[in-house]
């Protein structure tokens, strides 16, 4: 059995009970996104603070290998709606909700697009404050490098906002790579790496790693 379609029986196991236009999302995003692309770049048995996890869906998938997940995500239709695991710790609101400081893992996937550069760089000074020493974050993003590809996730995006009506925010904000670099050092974080994920895939996906030292 792949990968893939273990995650996906996972993923219909935590959700079954979920209304139905929120199960079509869940399924389009899991078919449109690389998750299981990037599950082991998560610290075995790691408490994980994932900002603006959604459905929790990215959760679920990695829930054998943590320990424990907190999944803020400000969109109370899908906050509010029941968490899919024990172990998955839904919380309503923006990142500041969150105090605690000792996670081994921050998560931010495909979450920074709608915001300014000087928000989002504010967002990663609170994330790397709440990370233990040693800690991880995770990244998820597009690639601006990838002209026709961006084109192609901003149509989707645009879809989303004005026909499906699944997303808040609005306008679409994408750094480079070197300009995430940049960020993420001036910061304090170490050990940057990217990686593309995209093959096989319409949008330009990458995964960046880094270390709070």
């Amino acid at each position: 059995m792949s990968l893939g379609f273990r995650g996906f029986r996972a993923l219909h196991r935590a959700f079954g009970n979920y209304p139905a236009g929120h199960r079509l999302h869940i399924l389009i995003r899991y078919i449109t996104c690389p998750f299981t692309r990037t599950l082991e770049d998560v610290p075995a048995g790691a408490r994980v603070l994932e900002v603006g996890s959604g459905h929790a869906a990215y959760g679920v998938l990695i829930e054998d290998r943590v320990k424990e997940i907190v999944a803020v995500e400000p969109d109370l239709r899908k906050s509010v709606l029941p968490s899919p695991s024990p172990k998955i710790k839904k919380v309503a609101g923006f990142d500041d909700c969150v105090r605690a400081t000792d996670f081994d893992a921050a998560v931010v996937y495909d979450v920074t697009y709608r915001m300014p550069p000087d928000v989002r760089r504010a967002l990663f000074v609170r994330l790397f404050a709440r990370l233990r020493s040693g800690g991880t974050l995770v990244f998820k993003d597009m690639d601006n490098g990838h002209r026709w590809k961006m084109k192609w996730a901003r149509f989707q995006e645009w879809m989303s906002d004005h026909f499906l009506h699944i997303s808040i925010g609005e306008g679409f904000i994408y750094q480079s790579r070197a300009e995430v670099e940049a960020m993420l050092r001036e910061i304090g974080f170490t050990n940057f790496k990217a990686r593309a994920i995209d093959r096989g895939y319409p949008h330009p996906h990458i995964i960046y790693t880094a270390t709070k030292p």
